[in-house]
């Protein structure tokens, strides 16, 4: 049997791990979803419910930021973006104040979990039961070994996992 899916507005479990897609969401206005990933976000302050991520989420939403600055300014320039990265490094300097307020908002929204050594070889588990990315089983296998079973996503292919509950607003 898949994961339980559940939508932003159902009842919500006592602690939900924030994967990164939905981190994105939150933060970037421009995303599809994030009206719907921010009124999850303040519903879940305002419920008390424990909301955590790792540090795996900080780590990728940080490359993320890059990545998509990276990005928009090879766009202007018309490069690829790691084109634009190895011209000038310097704009990844630039780019540290947007990731330090994402990582210090992040870090006062959710509860940073371990990620302790029994994570990697749950992760690798996952990838061979699952079809999923490595990155996508990280995060899940980071949320089970403390504990968590209800994930907070816009990754569709968390729905594919026996034993999870995914909240999402994917139609």
């Amino acid at each position: 049997m898949p994961a339980q899916r559940r939508s932003f507005t159902d009842a919500l479990d006592s602690i939900i791990y924030w994967e990164t897609s939905f981190v994105k969401a939150y933060f970037d206005a421009a995303e599809p979803y994030h009206d719907q990933c921010v009124v999850l976000a303040q519903r879940l302050e305002n419920e008390s419910v424990l909301s955590v991520s790792s540090d795996f989420t900080h780590t990728e939403l940080s490359f993320i930021v890059m990545r998509d600055a990276l990005i928009d300014e090879g766009r202007r320039r018309g490069q690829h973006w790691l084109d634009v990265k190895r011209a000038n490094p310097a704009l990844l300097l630039a780019m540290m104040p947007t990731v330090l307020a994402r990582r210090d908002e992040l870090n006062r929204l959710t509860f940073q979990l371990p990620i302790g050594d029994a994570v990697n070889p749950r992760a690798y588990d996952l990838m061979t039961r699952y079809p999923l990315f490595p990155t996508d089983a990280y995060h899940i296998a980071t949320a089970l070994e403390s504990g968590v079973v209800a994930i907070a996503t816009l990754d569709s292919d968390f729905l594919t996992v026996e034993g999870i509950i995914i909240f999402t607003c994917l139609p």
